[in-house]
């Protein structure tokens, strides 16, 4: 079966990409979005697309060479990232915090609840019964979603420089911090979360993707950094590679 990757092509909307062949990918269907494609979370046979000002896009994908916008739902405000879990997705939306709209009939989503956060967010992660929140300038809000309808902020913690992206593991949330470098969070008191680890990068860290022992980061213009979270207290750049332009995402699958 070939496997796919879904990319989030700002005006350009959704690219479908076959990568069975990793040596030769190949674009094998695209739709466009109505606004600005900026993330996009894939479960099932849909793809859930943050796309700036016309809100959440559900599209369906599973004719990938046919991908068809199935519903779609405005928020108030520009929608940067979504995470899905269960029947609910959740939404960063600048300025209106985080929104969580319905997703139990792609063909009609609703907003069913939101959370006003401090500064501007801009991604989301959701580990349990909590949505771990990127605040542009407040750095990590912690938020309950254990009643989604109603979703309060359970704690936070400032993190130097701008905050860009979180990703979860255990009880460590790993968080990039432009050009203060990750910020490793210990999440184990939602209420009380604390900077326990930090690593100085050589470029303005972006993108996160923790699993097993190291942190993938994408580092803009010094590409992607590889990073030892092995001591959470003290993780260390393991390898690197330059890339062509600015890394600015990354997703690990495998080797």
């Amino acid at each position: 079966m070939a496997k796919y990757a879904y990319v989030a092509d700002g005006y350009s909307g959704l690219q479908i990409i076959d990568i069975s062949n990793p040596a030769s990918p190949i674009i094998v269907g695209s739709v466009k979005t109505p606004n600005y494609a900026d993330g996009v979370y894939v479960t099932g046979n849909y793809a859930y697309v943050a796309d700036r000002y016309s809100g959440l896009q559900v599209i369906d994908i599973n004719n990938p060479a046919n991908p068809i916008i199935a519903g779609s739902v405005k928020t108030p405000g520009s929608t940067t990232g979504v995470y899905v879990s269960g029947n609910y997705a959740y939404v960063a939306d600048v300025p209106s915090g985080l929104q969580v709209i319905n997703i139990s009939n792609p063909a009609s989503p609703t907003i069913v609840g939101s959370v006003k956060i401090p500064g501007d967010t801009i991604g989301v992660y959701v580990s349990g019964k909590y949505a771990y929140v990127i605040d542009w300038y407040s750095g990590l809000q912690i938020i309950d979603i254990s009643n989604p309808e109603s979703p309060t902020i359970a704690g936070s913690v400032k993190t130097p420089g701008s905050a860009n992206e979180v990703y979860v593991l255990g009880n460590y949330a790993y968080v990039t911090n432009g050009s203060s470098g990750l910020q490793v969070i210990n999440i184990s008191n939602p209420a009380s979360p604390t900077i326990v680890g930090s690593v100085k990068t050589p470029g303005s860290t972006t993108g996160v993707y923790a699993t097993g022992k190291y942190a993938y980061v994408a580092d803009n213009d010094s590409g992607l950094q590889v990073i030892d979270i092995s001591n959470p207290a003290s993780p260390t750049i393991a390898g690197s590679v330059k890339t062509p332009c600015y890394a600015r995402g990354v997703y690990v699958t495998g080797n």
